[in-house]
Order: structure tokens, then C-alpha cells, then sequence
């Protein structure tokens, strides 16, 4: 372990280079990879509400008895949205491409590349949507058989067994989170550099890996740790300018309720749309040099595991 260790050495460039194309600031920069941290990561999170469970009383009267009247409507809802998310993933598997191509060109215009890597991204897309189902299989095997094991008289014993598949699960999702970890930084850029497929892209990250596996180890490690501290530090910045975007919101309803005095809350919903408008561009513009330095920390430091791949320019 003596050896250079890319993870620790490749700091300080992606900093640096980080640095370089995002200061002095340059609107039109910040605006295209605001864009960018919007479909790749970085960008707004909403929390989950997934662990929630409505019942019949949760629900306004009546709505239980006209459910079947409005399913249709519900389910066209769904395929909707399910749409949207395959669109908007597609979108982002493409922009990771164009987002390697903006750093090794230093053309920060996405059009250019868009249409040029339209057909990688969707390769990236299948890649990653396979590995996605995968892991829900895995996981819906995992409950079919906690429930066959259990049968009818499985009581006491079913949080038991539960607690006993968390370790388990957590591993799954970590391995997983380090394939798709290790696609993004690495095998991303080789297929660029290779003009080749995501098969043949990972194929040649095995060939990296067996020969420096420690590596590999100690990147993934790094990475994971500086993303947490990232996202921690990430978060807390966009609270603040949250809050302070708020100030002169919270005062206008302030005067609203005063002027109105009739309880109609209506206009200070109507409050809440362009503080979205100004507070989502605002968090976008944050999550902006965080996603860039790990962009330009994996491209460096693949080009110290393969310098044959190197992508940057001096």
C-alpha cells in the first residue's frame, strides 16, 4: 500500500480544475451544468413518504364508493407519471455522456453532444434499468420467501426474521449502489474514450481493477465517504438559501392575513409558486461545483488507474 493512492493524489486537481471552470463565474456555465445536477444528481430531493399507509378512514367520504368509477383515472395517473420517469431517466443517462464530453472539451453547451450520445445514454439506460429490476426481484423474492417460511402461524417470529434479512438487504443495496457508482466514473468515460458499449466498457474496468484492486477499494471508499460529507454540507447550504428566499414570502403572507382577516388561505398558497420558481433554480445553482468536482475526481482518477483513458486536457 505504499504505492500512490489515486483517491487521496486526484484530490486536490478535481479541486483545482473545479475551481477553474467555475470561477470567475460565468452565468451561462453555471446555468447549462445547474441543468446538468438537475438529471444526473446533485439537484432537489423530496422526502419520502413511502412508509406510510392510508386506510379507509384516511379517505374523505364518499371517495372509498367511487373509487371504481375513477380507477381508469388513477391508473392513466400512473402510466403518466411511470412515463415521465422513464423519459427523465433516459435524459439523465444521456447527459452523463455529455456531461464528460463538456469537461474534456470545455464546451459547456449540452446541444452539441446530445444527439451524438443519444445512443450510449440509452444503452446506459437498459444497463442500469436491468440492475434495477434485478435488485426489486431480489428483494420481492426475499419477502415471498419470509412469508412462505413463515406460513399462517408465523406471529411473534415475523420481526424476528425481518430483523434477521436487514444485514442482508443493506449489503444487497450497497453492492448494487457500487456498480452503479463505479458506472457512472468509470465506465462512462471508457466508453467515450473506447467508442463501445457498457458491456465492453466494464470488461475493460475488470481489466483495470485485477491489477489494482486496492485502488479501486480505496476509491470507492473515499467516494462514498466525501459524497456523504457532500451531501451533508450540500444540504445544509440549500436550507439556509431556502430560508432566506423565504423571508420576504413569509412577510407578504404576514400582511396578507393581516389585510384579508377572513381566513382565505388561498392567496398565500398562491405564494408558494414563485418561491419554487426562484428556490429550485437556487438549489440546482448549489448543487453545481459538487457535481463537477466529482465528475473531474473520477476522470482523474481513472486516468491514473488507465492513463491510456485519459480524457482531460493538460
Amino acid at each position: 500500500m505504499a504505492e500512490d493512492m489515486y483517491a487521496f493524489s486526484r484530490l486536490d486537481g478535481a479541486f483545482q480544475r473545479t475551481k477553474s471552470l467555475l470561477w470567475p463565474i460565468r452565468w451561462g456555465f453555471w446555468l447549462r451544468l445547474a441543468l446538468i445536477a438537475l438529471f444526473v444528481g446533485g439537484g432537489v430531493s423530496f422526502p419520502n413518504t413511502s412508509g406510510y399507509t392510508f386506510g379507509e378512514g384516511d379517505l374523505p367520504p364518499g371517495v372509498a364508493e367511487s373509487l371504481p368509477e375513477i380507477a381508469p383515472l388513477i391508473i392513466a395517473f400512473i402510466v403518466v407519471m411511470l412515463a415521465i420517469a422513464l423519459i427523465w431517466w433516459i435524459i439523465g443517462t444521456v447527459l452523463q455522456f455529455v456531461f464528460v464530453d463538456m469537461l474534456r472539451t470545455g464546451d459547456i453547451h449540452i446541444r452539441p453532444f446530445f444527439g451524438e450520445r443519444l445512443g450510449k445514454g440509452v444503452r446506459l439506460f437498459l444497463f442500469e434499468a436491468v440492475l434495477a429490476l434485478i435488485l426489486v426481484l431480489a428483494m420481492m423474492a426475499l419477502i415471498f420467501m419470509l412469508v412462505g417460511l413463515g406460513g399462517p402461524g408465523i406471529g411473534v417470529a415475523a420481526p424476528l426474521m425481518i430483523l434477521a434479512f436487514i444485514p442482508i438487504i443493506l449489503v444487497a443495496a450497497l453492492l448494487f449502489g457500487i456498480v452503479f457508482l463505479l458506472t457512472t466514473d468509470f465506465v462512462v468515460p471508457i466508453m467515450i474514450h473506447e467508442d463501445c458499449g457498457v458491456i465492453e466498457g466494464w470488461r475493460r474496468l475488470f481489466g483495470v481493477m485485477s491489477g489494482q484492486f486496492w485502488q479501486i477499494v480505496v476509491y470507492i471508499v473515499t467516494r462514498l465517504i466525501l459524497g456523504l460529507i457532500a451531501a451533508i454540507v450540500q444540504a445544509v447550504i440549500v436550507i439556509l438559501a431556502l430560508l432566506i428566499i423565504a423571508i420576504p414570502f413569509v412577510l407578504i403572507g404576514i400582511v396578507l392575513l393581516a389585510a384579508i382577516q377572513a381566513g382565505n388561505f388561498t392567496l398565500l398558497l398562491a405564494l408558494l409558486i414563485p418561491y419554487l420558481i426562484i428556490a429550485i433554480p437556487v438549489a440546482l445553482l448549489i448543487a453545481v461545483p459538487f457535481v463537477t468536482f466529482f465528475r473531474y475526481y473520477g476522470l482523474l482518477v481513472l486516468e491514473g488507474l488507465a492513463p491510456e483513458c485519459r480524457l482531460l486536457p493538460e
